[in-house]
């Protein structure tokens, strides 16, 4: 058994857990959530902005006290879509590693689908695996879909120019034209979901990341995040469309307010949640919801590796 150490560093939010591993299992020891919103103005500038920079660095500091009592075997601290776009990200990982001492691995999206899907299943049991299996993972500029035909088949992933944090700077309240434009991106990758999934056989769909996991504990009516609680929490289609009409009636100030919803999550989760409802209709099938992603991934890779 080792202590690893995991970072996922979002377009929107920055994660860290540090975790007993073995045997491919988990056991965390501490972990942590802060909104950046490192994204910030990426879509529209191809820049991040000196304020998300020092955001961000504030979190990796705050990060870096909660390791120290630890003593971590292995550490990987992983970037997502905003370090992939932005023109100045350079910048930014050479800040990073001047200042803390470690280096931020920018991942292509192939590999953050793949390190997504090891974390989702390193929580889901043998006999609740069923396959064609989908994997949806929307993030604050992206959102990764998975596709697994079979246990040994490899997984498919299919990117999308689509993020929660980048929909609701380009739209705000306009939520037709967020549909509309979610759908212009997704029709045509339609055909490509429904045949990796199986071709028309029933799959099991599922979703990690912010956004599934806010709308779980919002449907639930926690007070306090409890990951036991999201962690297999099943959406149908017509629940989750009464969910996003219940949020679209409030203002974003008024979702931040909600039980359930992480700080800041209330200003972009009807745009996240309308991605995930487009991809489930697709597929016409209920989401099993994961606690578990890229994260969990990330740390189990890390330990792999160490």
């Amino acid at each position: 058994m080792i202590i690893a150490c995991g970072m996922d560093i979002g377009t929107n939010s920055f994660r860290l857990l540090v975790a007993h591993v073995a045997g491919g299992r988990l056991r965390p020891l501490a972990h942590d959530l802060v909104t950046v919103r490192l994204g910030e103005g990426l879509a529209s500038t191809g820049y991040l902005s000196s304020a998300a920079m020092l955001r961000g660095e504030a979190a990796l500091a705050r990060f870096v006290a909660i390791m120290a009592p630890y003593p971590v075997h292995q550490v990987r601290a992983c970037a997502t879509h905003a370090l992939r776009a932005a023109a100045n990200s350079q910048e930014f990982l050479q800040r990073v590693q001047s200042l803390f001492g470690f280096s931020l691995e920018v991942l292509s999206g192939a590999e953050e689908g793949r390190l997504a899907l090891l974390g989702a299943l390193s929580a889901l049991p043998e006999e609740q695996r069923c396959y064609p299996l989908v994997l949806v993972d929307v993030g604050g500029g992206s959102t990764e879909v998975i596709l697994q035909a079979t246990a040994e088949s490899e997984p498919r992933l299919i990117t999308l120019p689509l993020g929660a944090v980048g929909l609701s700077e380009e739209f705000g309240a306009d939520l037709s034209g967020m549909r509309k434009k979610i759908g212009t991106i997704l029709v045509p990758v339609h055909d490509s979901i429904a045949k990796g999934a199986g071709g028309g056989e029933k799959s099991l769909l599922m979703a990690s990341g912010g956004t599934a996991t806010s709308l779980a504990a919002f449907a639930l009516g926690l007070d306090r995040y409890d990951p036991q609680r999201v962690q297999n929490y099943t959406m149908s289609q017509a629940a989750l469309t009464r969910l996003v009409a219940r949020l679209a009636a409030y203002s974003p100030g008024e979702r931040n307010t909600l039980p359930g919803l992480a700080e800041g999550r209330g200003e972009i989760i009807v745009a996240g949640s309308l991605i995930l409802q487009e991809v489930q209709q697709a597929l016409a099938s209920p989401v099993l919801v994961s606690d578990t992603g890229l994260l969990e991934g990330v740390v189990l890779s890390g330990a792999s590796a160490g």
